[in-house]
């Protein structure tokens, strides 16, 4: 089983370094135990993206948890608040979006979320605006965090924070950057060119 510190991790992460799978998540997720994601949206096909780093997680017997954001219309607070279990409420906001594949590559990304759930190796939580009596509120905004914690073997960790949500949009095709933390010391530092706005190692 890999380990984090074997390999160099940047203070930084822009499209700039490069491909975001191939430089962080999939390596991430190879020497993972525990992988703990906040994320305002998710997508089952970021899952399928880093399929390599997935297979490392599941193998070294890893975990991962989210919490992805959601709102709730005001009939469905008014229900609630009738008695209606949040459960219950979440469960058909969530299931009126349809999950029907729409490719072979969607198919398998949800088969993928679907085995992950069933085996325990991912638990899924939903982020529902409340108030201070912790009751579901109406809200025209939603649960928008973007970070990530991942802790390998040996109890190191990496954290992560950025514009990046769990998708595959976020991973691949948007223009995202990403912070990153280690529990162990600086990762690589980077530089910022003004002039050219590219994002470049020190030496």
């Amino acid at each position: 089983m890999s380990i984090l510190q074997d390999r160099a991790w940047k203070l930084k992460y822009t499209p700039d370094h490069g491909d975001f799978v191939k430089l962080l998540y999939e390596p991430m997720l190879e020497c993972a135990v525990r992988y703990d994601r906040l994320t305002g949206y998710f997508s089952a096909s970021a899952l399928a993206l880093a399929a390599r780093g997935v297979e490392g997680l599941i193998r070294n017997g890893g975990r991962m948890r989210m919490v992805v954001g959601c709102t709730l219309d005001p009939p469905e607070i008014e229900a609630i608040q009738r008695g209606e279990e949040l459960r219950a409420q979440v469960d058909r906001h969530l299931t009126a979006i349809p999950l029907m594949p729409t490719d072979p590559g969607t198919a398998k990304a949800l088969e993928l979320l679907a085995w992950m759930i069933a085996q325990g190796r991912l638990e899924v939580r939903v982020g529902v605006p409340c108030d201070a009596q912790r009751r579901p509120v109406p809200a025209e905004g939603l649960f928008h965090e973007k970070s990530g914690i991942v802790e390998d073997k040996t109890g190191d960790k990496i954290a992560f924070n950025g514009s990046l949500n769990e998708t595959a949009a976020g991973w691949t095709k948007n223009w995202e950057s990403l912070n990153v933390f280690t529990s162990w010391g600086e990762p690589k530092k980077t530089t910022i060119s003004l002039v050219s706005g590219l994002t470049k190692p020190s030496t």
